[in-house]
């Protein structure tokens, strides 16, 4: 390459990296970093069912928080109304819902009254529906007996007592919680009593500042409630607190394996040089990596992850690589080459790896997930810019790098000729790896579970089984969903569910079910259709039970899904419907109990514009589907390597460079195995770099113009800069991150001790 030509490009790079600096001060203030875990996963279709409706529930549901709050045994509820206060004056809280107060228990009263002929509750249609006996039994039943409290006011109102029904079946909905004196409330086993609260985050809940900062005020709050009324205690739901764990772990993720990297691979550059330019030009590749790999996620997604930032950290010793393998080929030889003749020399194997271990990391594009499909861009984008600084940077800037012998080149010596001449060696570290992979396959076991993808803390678990326990109501995120492109569609679409769903409770296939207590024009006028019916009769009978009753009025009201979702009795159901601007609607089913997700798969089919959600099982069998199609993929790509290696080196030669390859594929899993971890997902997107990579040490000693000293120096210094960054992985909170590490880093390892297998056996010692 002429001087001149390198002069150009060295300067054209200068421009595109001040570029990509001013792009990544442009970009950062409109993007963020999202600490969701769902956003790590596929997206989800439901079926007839529009993609705004499933997003707008999503951000809904993740803006939710519920508290049960318990005062000391013994004392009222003034501890409960004081936390109340507290959150109805934060600002990041809006909708904050405790008590019913006397005026909105009237203004629910009034409204079911205005509205009783036309909202009939299920148990009344049904004995409406059997004939004026039921009825008028019914009611009779009311009127004599202790507990029920019927007044002469009420029986000369409403001498049918649909009031009173659709009160009764409201309190049949909310399960296990009660009202007293305007709280909904749950009592445990203890008879303790527990207050419901409920609000909706004003920010996202992964809005990591604002998350944050909700929740350290939220703990203050609890802590000052526990020191006015020692013995209160408050139990938390909602995604905020998840995604606030996450992003605190991520963060210590992040401080302790980042920061231990770096120092190390620093530390380990400046042993081996003896000189701070090495460390100097190793910050300068890494950083241009991570600012063009930063600039380019951003660019893609509009947002970065932040596990995306905790596995981007291997990205560090992978772009150092380049680096290191230039500049010891300018320590050992400086003094017989030119910088350019270096770069020349070292050029083909540079391109290659570059192009290997890109290739590796977009191979994690096929996942579905965005989290990874993050870090393959990262890692492209990231690995080229740093391998292009080396290559049009560092000729020149490498010039007063001290020309010295490799260090340890005598144990370098001794390892390669070891590798030559003695079969033990060369025979029987590869048998040893060998019966290695055989007895870790033996031990190995496959997980799909998706909630590897985070570690949950134990406080928060027990808090959502305590919850679920006194509520009755899980957070298993199982729902069905009811979609319609007007309101009323939607609301004659969920008659035609509710049948079904209280067979399949019959049937056990499900514990119980919520579903919302509109009914349809359609239905109000056949409720109304109804009483005219039968009303007389039951009138009839109650005369004969001498009940002196005037003829009620049964002057239909009908009822808008406007004028019902803005009154007070929507309370508590508004959460689960969503309109959008066109009117297409869809509400959520919650349903508990579930154990059998394809039976209500079925059941959803049944029902047009009715999908089910049950993400977790979904997503795990996602999760091994692609295990399955990932597997396939590498088989193929280990083919594929291996028909190159043969018509490239031959058929001795290539079966030499096949089983370094083939054999820290293996390692990798069964050491994964014998540490007691599952094979997932995960694991094999680890074994695609693990090829990757450990190809790259393959190629360095093939390279013709190279030799074998300065490979082995340039080998052993990027492998152990890969090891204090993919080892440091192991170290993460996360399994799914750990195992990740555990399989890269055994895998890379392996690779590195197999690495001299590529050389010829009687082949004169290269030049040092």
């Amino acid at each position: 390459m002429r001087p001149e030509l390198h002069r150009r490009l060295a300067f054209g790079w200068l421009a595109i990296c001040l570029l990509l600096l001013a792009a990544l001060c442009w970009l950062l203030p409109r993007s963020q970093i999202n600490s969701s875990v769902l956003a790590l996963l596929p997206k989800q279709q439901l079926v007839g069912v529009p993609d705004e409706l499933a997003d707008g529930f999503s951000r809904r549901l993740d803006r939710q928080l519920m508290w049960l709050v318990s005062p000391p045994p013994g004392a009222d509820s003034a501890a409960v109304n004081w936390w109340w206060q507290q959150l109805r004056q934060m600002p990041e809280l809006q909708q904050v819902g405790g008590p019913m107060d006397a005026q909105r228990q009237q203004q629910w009263g009034r409204f079911f009254y205005q509205h009783r002929n036309v909202l009939l509750d299920d148990a009344t249609r049904q004995r409406l529906q059997q004939g004026p006996d039921a009825q008028s039994q019914w009611i009779l039943g009311q009127l004599y007996s202790a507990f029920a409290g019927v007044s002469g006011k009420e029986l000369a109102n409403d001498p049918l007592m649909l009031v009173r029904a659709s009160q009764l079946a409201q309190q049949q909905n909310g399960g296990l919680l009660s009202l007293s004196n305007g709280w909904l409330v749950a009592r445990d086993v203890q008879g303790r009593s527990w207050y419901l609260l409920h609000a909706e985050l004003s920010a996202s809940s992964y809005d990591i500042t604002s998350a944050r900062r909700t929740v350290d005020q939220l703990t203050a709050l609890q802590q000052q409630l526990q020191q006015r009324w020692p013995g209160a205690e408050v139990l938390n739901r909602g995604t905020l607190f998840y995604s606030n764990y996450a992003s605190q772990q991520a963060e210590r993720d992040i401080s302790t394996i980042g920061l231990a990297s770096v120092v190390g691979v620093f530390l380990l550059v400046l042993l081996m040089f003896r000189s701070p330019l090495p460390l100097l030009l190793c910050a300068l590749s890494v950083s241009i990596g991570a600012l063009a790999g930063t600039v380019a996620t951003l660019l893609a997604f509009g947002e970065i992850h932040l596990m995306t930032l905790v596995l981007s950290i291997s990205i560090v010793g992978i772009s150092a690589d380049y680096t290191l393998y230039f500049l010891t080929e300018r320590m050992v030889h400086g003094q017989q080459s030119t910088p350019l003749a270096s770069l020349q020399k070292l050029l083909p194997a540079l391109s290659m790896a570059l192009v290997t271990t890109v290739v590796a990391y977009l191979a994690l594009l096929i996942a579905p997930f965005p989290g990874l499909q993050q870090l393959a861009v990262f890692a492209a984008a990231g690995l080229s810019a740093a391998c292009v600084t080396v290559i049009c940077w560092y000729p020149r800037l490498s010039r007063r790098l001290p020309v010295r012998p490799a260090p340890g080149l005598t144990l370098i010596l001794r390892w390669l000729h070891a590798w030559r001449h003695r079969p033990v060696l060369r025979y029987g570290l590869p048998g040893a790896l060998l019966l290695l992979v055989v007895v870790g396959f033996s031990q190995l076991k496959v997980d799909d579970d998706i909630g590897q993808l985070q570690a949950l803390p134990m406080e928060l678990q027990q808090q959502e089984q305590r919850i679920a326990a006194l509520t009755g109501q899980h957070n298993d995120q199982k729902w069905l969903v009811v979609y319609g492109t007007n309101a009323e569609q939607l609301l004659q679409r969920l008659e035609l569910l509710q049948p079904k769903l209280a067979q399949a409770k019959r049937q056990g296939i499900l514990a119980d079910y919520r579903l919302l207590p509109l009914p349809s024009l359609q239905r109000q006028q056949q409720n109304v259709a109804l009483l005219q019916r039968v009303v007389p009769q039951v009138m009839a009978q109650l005369q004969q039970a001498d009940l002196s009753l005037k003829a009620p009025d049964l002057t239909p009201e009908w009822v808008t899904p406007e004028q019902w979702m803005g009154s007070v009795v929507s309370e508590g159901w508004r959460l689960l419907w969503l309109t959008l601007p066109d009117g297409r609607s869809a509400v959520l089913v919650p349903v508990n109990g579930v154990q059998n997700s394809a039976a209500m798969q079925t059941l959803a089919k049944q029902v047009p514009g009715t999908g089910w959600i049950d993400r977790k099982t979904e997503f795990s069998e996602l999760f091994g589907q692609y295990r399955l199609y990932l597997s396939y993929l590498l088989m193929l790509s280990v083919a594929a390597i291996a028909l190159i290696y043969l018509w490239r080196f031959g058929l001795r030669h290539g079966l030499r460079c096949m089983v370094p390859m083939l054999l820290s594929l293996g390692s990798g899993i069964a050491v994964l195995a014998l540490s007691g971890h599952t094979l997932n997902l995960f694991s094999l997107l680890a074994l695609v770099l693990v090829l990757g990579i450990g190809i790259n040490y393959t190629l360095f000693f093939t390279n013709p113009r190279g030799t074998p000293t300065t490979s082995m120096f340039a080998i052993f210094m990027a492998v152990f800069t890969t090891q204090l960054t993919f080892g440091m992985l192991v170290l993460s909170h996360t399994q799914a991150i750990s195992s990740f590490g555990i399989v890269l880093s055994s895998g890379i390892a392996v690779a590195f001790l197999l690495a001299p297998l590529t050389l010829a056996t009687k082949r004169k010692r290269g030049k040092a």
